[in-house]
């Protein structure tokens, strides 16, 4: 009998050793903790344009996961919170980045990533965005010889 209850002691001890190690992985991987970055251009969240300067992103909620980010500036003159979705990759970045989609001179903020991440973050794709997409498909924008889009990314500092 004493035996079965130390198979077990054994079980439960290992358990609880792997659930520590997996939650301070995905603690890493996520954004638990706020990003900041330098965006050095104007650029568009959601239906809002926010100006160049820096800015944090960081869970809208530190209790409700990463479903929902807020986007501000670090001067506070703006702030907008989102619906995200996860993405993931097979290889992990080393630094945490912001990914925008470049239209000519507009900039869409479209992913997050977090240092060592294999999940980051997608925004949905705005009504702006998709309506700048789509005149650029039908050749309205006569500036624009190429409808294709440019991926741009910003490095940020997790903290």
């Amino acid at each position: 009998m004493s035996k079965e209850v130390v198979k077990r002691l054994a079980k439960v001890g290992l358990l609880v050793v792997m659930t520590m190690i997996a939650t301070v992985a995905t603690k890493a991987q996520s954004l638990e903790y706020k990003l900041t970055a330098n965006i050095p251009f104007d650029f568009t969240v959601g239906e809002k344009k926010l100006s160049a300067g820096e800015y944090s992103v960081r869970r809208a909620q530190q209790l409700a996961g990463d479903l929902v980010l807020e986007i501000s500036s670090v001067a506070g003159h703006s702030s907008i919170t989102r619906l995200t979705f996860p993405v993931t990759t097979r290889d992990a970045e080393e630094k945490g980045k912001l990914v925008f989609n470049r239209y000519g001179n507009e900039y869409f903020l479209s992913e997050i990533w977090p240092a060592g991440g294999l999940t980051g973050r997608e925004l949905p794709k705005s009504r702006p965005e998709r309506e700048l997409r789509q005149k650029i498909n039908d050749g309205g924008i006569a500036s624009m010889k190429e409808p294709k889009t440019e991926r741009v990314t910003v490095l940020v500092n997790q903290r």
